[in-house]
């Protein structure tokens, strides 16, 4: 495709997603803070007003603190009321059927964070609760994200996939509309990095932070660290990262610091992330 066609074909994508919010009216905005979520926020903004979006944020122990300041932040970094975020407080190891950590964790989370949103958009008089599922998710299905089982079953919009906007057009876009969300990587909850079968715990989630946060101040930013085992980690680098990783001076430091952290194994992913 021709660089003149493919903006062709983002304005045809952009139409539909303003012609779509347009027949919503009011809306509220399952808001991760991620890149996704993001622009839909700032194009239902924009596109409808300010008063007429409701942004809703989960706070949780699933995410790192400096992610929910990211998300809390976002509006008022681009020029929007901060009144227009809720904040919704979560205490997910409290629901007994995600702790356990099976293969239905995703779904049973989106669940009952998107009811509880509901719920709170009623109080608000608004019926239409949005989420930033992109075209590349759908083709992606249920079996490898599974939390879409949920949007569908609670009827949750998904305009940025019915417009088959990927998550390249949204990152080129976003860069466009000036949204400093826009190169992010993606994210996931720290749940995630937890095998299926062992028990979500705060003791676990606050390891894998911690593991995450080692890697970053040297400098490996977009990592993840997956506890296989109670004492057996698998690291994720993006695939540039790989050579400094196997520098024996880093490596040796990062043995050693994973060790502190109760590791007894350590497993590097080769296809990096």
């Amino acid at each position: 495709m021709t660089s003149q066609s493919h903006r062709s074909n983002c304005r045809g994508k952009i139409a539909c997603l303003r012609r779509l919010l347009r027949g919503f009216g009011r809306v509220g905005i399952a808001f991760s803070g991620g890149v996704d979520s993001s622009f839909l926020l700032r194009a239902a903004i924009d596109t409808l007003g300010a008063e007429n979006v409701l942004a809703l944020h989960a706070r949780s122990c699933l995410l790192k603190k400096e992610e929910q300041e990211q998300a809390a932040s976002w509006l008022e970094r681009h020029g929007i009321p901060a009144a227009r975020l809720r904040l919704v407080e979560l205490e997910p190891l409290m629901w007994v059927d995600f702790v356990r950590n099976q293969s239905d964790r995703c779904y049973i989370c989106k669940r009952r964070i998107y009811l509880l949103f509901q719920t709170v958009l009623t109080a608000e008089g608004i019926t239409v609760l949005l989420d930033g599922t992109n075209a590349d998710d759908i083709q992606r299905g249920q079996e490898e994200r599974p939390g879409l089982r949920a949007v569908a079953e609670l009827a949750v919009q998904t305009p940025l996939a019915t417009c088959n906007l990927s998550k390249a057009e949204i990152r080129e876009l976003s860069r466009e509309l000036g949204l400093d969300t826009w190169e992010q990587p993606a994210n996931s909850c720290l749940a995630t990095r937890i095998s299926q079968g062992l028990e979500i715990t705060i003791a676990r989630l606050e390891q894998v932070a911690a593991m995450e946060q080692i890697l970053m101040d040297f400098g490996f930013s977009g990592c993840r660290a997956r506890l296989l085992q109670e004492t057996v980690v698998c690291l994720q680098l993006r695939r540039q990262d790989m050579d400094d990783f196997c520098r024996s001076e880093i490596r040796n430091k990062l043995c050693s610091l994973f060790k502190e952290q109760g590791m007894k194994k350590m497993f590097l992913d080769l296809d990096g992330r």
